[in-house]
């Protein structure tokens, strides 16, 4: 028999000693392990930033408020502008060793930099039920960008985020007023700064910009730029130049005799962004000037000439003095519409000049745009959003709506369109009672909906499925769209589309060609569109948008097409009626204005006639401007299509009367044709 032997008790406690210490290495290991990798996710460096920069609050920071309606469902506004103000150098204090606020309007002062604040999405979700006290749940966003320019301009920091607040408001009993919804603001906006303060703490070009600091070169004094006074009021800032510093690295010295070579740039945007000035809206002005040459420039000047009264919105001269070469100047000048510019329109031309030898003449900059006179009053406008009565007469099972709204971008540089998803969520629900038409046979797209590839499988995936040869295809767009500076060729900006990248846009041939390949029965294509040439495009070359394909004649009788807007403008937008002007006709032509010949149907050439007619006529007497439509296929051009019933019942003829026809008091002037509406 084996005999168990005992343990010695010495080597016991040497292997437990050994497992100790195993247990300790081990613990120690995963202690350093956590430590590097907690290291890695540390900022750069969490030191100050050794500078001193200047902030510039930009008008949309200052005059920003937010919208929201009280316990009473009365729209409410609450102003942001202090709070924005007041926040911004308190998250930057702790990044940079020190910050100077200064307005635009100020004398320049030496700094290290300057951080320019911007503000872009303000929003408040809160669903307060009217007239019932209580609390409820709310939440505010409020978006904001920041951008870093070294002293000779470089940029060195572009950032734009969101910050978000949540809470809960008050209701009371006696009061329709919303407690607690400034507290819930103030979280987003300290949520939005301290986001981007650390971005800015985190920025590597910075910290490298201000560890060349010892080698920068001293400020000169900076004497401030003489302008002549404007001659309208209402001027809320004087216009100021900046001057950018040169590196002495990148700045050759002059040679005696060598030309300067001026390019400058120019950004003119109203406070809405809609290209139209209203009274007591801002206008602010942005001008760039650089000298790309190897000589000086002297007594550099921008020039403003229009109309007497639409140059007097700006100086009529800007002096910028002396640029060396590879200097920079910018100026920026804001001023307010008073209302009695109401009747304005027309172009305004910068131009530059300077005093010295130059190696090419740089092309002015022209502007168009218009100032909007007080409406007429809304109650005396019709509400289209009132829909029509269901008519069971016209049922179409077997049509297909396709309704795009793209009013925001975003890429916040693309213009705002106003009313344009609520146009498409109108048209759409329009078409779809008139027609009988199912809701799984509907798509509609608006803004963050309309991405490129929305867009691209809407009209070559999703249509296609759908589509034979009883299918009568209705397609709405409002928005934007951009013109080719050599062909012509529109182009559609979806919601993620940039004017400067055709990459993101959505030609409109394959549009075109995604319809063509369809076996339908008729496509009814409406286009309520603001036209934008494509980027560095001279304006006087130009071509004509190309709205015909090289088969339209050939589709003559399947498409109809009807666009607002044929020329390189603004589309309109008709306050009044809180839709875009040619859409709004649309509607009331629907509803059965357009219906000439009263025989109780509205075809689509009678509609896109009496909307292009209507459209030009308010154009004209309310907004002194010119906006021309198109209807493809034109009359005379015997398009079936033109005669494609595209609502019935609204309109009935009136009850004859036997009565001699008075004639015209101006033989000249032909009575209207009805006949002149179809093919």
């Amino acid at each position: 028999m084996n005999k168990v032997q005992p343990i010695p008790i010495a080597s016991f406690q040497s292997c437990r000693h050994v497992i100790a210490c195993c247990v300790i290495s081990t613990l120690v290991l995963i202690g350093v392990g956590c430590s590097l990798l907690k290291r890695g996710t540390e900022p750069v460096d969490t030191q100050p930033i050794p500078l001193t920069p200047v902030i510039w609050f930009s008008p949309s920071v200052t005059t920003a408020d937010v919208p929201y309606h009280d316990g009473c469902g009365e729209m409410k506004s609450l102003v942001l502008g202090d709070a924005l103000v007041s926040s911004v150098p308190k998250k930057l204090t702790g990044v940079f060793t020190g910050v100077e606020a200064q307005s635009q309007a100020d004398e320049p002062i030496a700094s290290d930099g300057v951080v320019e604040v911007g503000v872009g999405v303000r929003r408040i979700e809160l669903a307060v039920q009217k007239q019932t006290p209580g609390t409820y749940p709310a939440a505010a966003t409020v978006g904001m960008e920041m951008v870093f320019l070294a002293r000779d301009g470089t940029l060195l920091f572009s950032k734009k985020l969101e910050g978000t607040g949540r809470g809960t408001v008050t209701v009371g009993e006696q009061s329709c007023q919303v407690e607690g919804l400034e507290a819930i603001v103030h979280g987003a906006i300290d949520s939005v700064t301290s986001g981007l303060a650390q971005q800015i703490t985190q920025s590597v070009p910075i910290r490298e910009y201000a560890a060349r600091r010892e080698t920068w070169v001293p400020l000169a004094s900076r004497p401030r730029p003489s302008v002549e006074p404007s001659t309208a009021g209402g001027v809320t800032s004087p216009p100021t130049a900046v001057e950018a510093e040169k590196k002495p690295t990148q700045v050759p010295l002059s040679p005696t005799g060598e030309p300067a070579q001026l390019s400058f740039r120019a950004i003119i945007r109203d406070e809405n962004r809609d290209q139209f000035l209203q009274p007591d809206e801002s206008l602010t002005v942005e001008i760039e000037v650089k000298n790309e040459g190897r000589g000086e420039a002297k007594d550099v000047t921008v020039k403003a000439e229009g109309k007497a009264e639409l140059a007097a919105l700006v100086p009529s001269e800007v002096h910028l003095g002396m640029l060396q070469p590879g200097e920079i100047k910018r100026t920026s000048i804001t001023q307010r519409v008073t209302a009695s510019q109401e009747a304005l329109h027309g172009e305004l031309t910068l131009s530059l000049r300077t005093a010295s030898p130059v190696t090419s003449v740089t092309p002015p900059k022209v502007f168009y745009f218009g100032i909007k006179p007080r409406g007429m009053d809304p109650a005396l406008v019709q509400d289209v959003d009132n829909l029509p009565k269901a008519l069971t007469a016209f049922h179409q099972p077997k049509a297909v709506i396709i309704s795009i709204g793209i009013g925001t971008f975003r890429e916040e540089q693309v213009p705002v369109v106003k009313y344009a998803r609520h146009d498409a969520e109108v048209m759409a629900e329009y078409l779809r009672i008139i027609g009988g038409i199912p809701g799984e046979r509907i798509r509609i797209l608006l803004d963050r909906q309309a991405l490129a590839r929305d867009l691209e499988d809407t009209f070559e995936q999703w249509l296609r499925k759908r589509a034979d040869r009883e299918t009568v295809v209705y397609v709405f767009f409002s928005g934007r769209a951009l013109v080719d500076g050599g062909t012509g060729a529109i182009s559609l900006v979806p919601y993620d589309g940039a004017l400067s990248e055709a990459k993101q846009l959505y030609p409109l041939t394959r549009l075109q060609e995604a319809l063509y390949r369809l076996p339908i029965k008729r496509a009814i294509l409406m286009f309520d569109v603001s036209m934008d040439p494509s980027p560095d495009t001279g304006l006087a070359g130009i071509p004509s948008p190309a709205w015909e394909s090289p088969v339209s004649d050939a589709r003559k009788d399947v498409e109809m097409w009807m666009v607002g807007n044929r020329s390189l403008q603004e589309a309109l937008a008709y306050d009044e009626g809180k839709h875009g002007l040619f859409t709004y006709h649309l509607l009331r032509g629907l509803q059965g204005l357009a219906d000439v010949d009263r025989d109780g149907t509205v075809i689509a050439g009678e509609l896109c006639t009496y909307a292009r007619g209507q459209a030009a006529l308010v154009a004209r007497e309310q907004f002194r401007n010119k906006q021309e439509a198109l209807c493809l296929p034109a009359t005379g051009r015997g398009g079936m299509v033109r005669i494609h019933p595209v609502a019935r019942g609204h309109n009935p003829k009136p009850v004859s009367v036997q009565k001699p026809l008075p004639l015209p008091a101006d033989s000249s002037v032909a009575a209207p044709n009805p006949m002149q509406i179809g093919p």
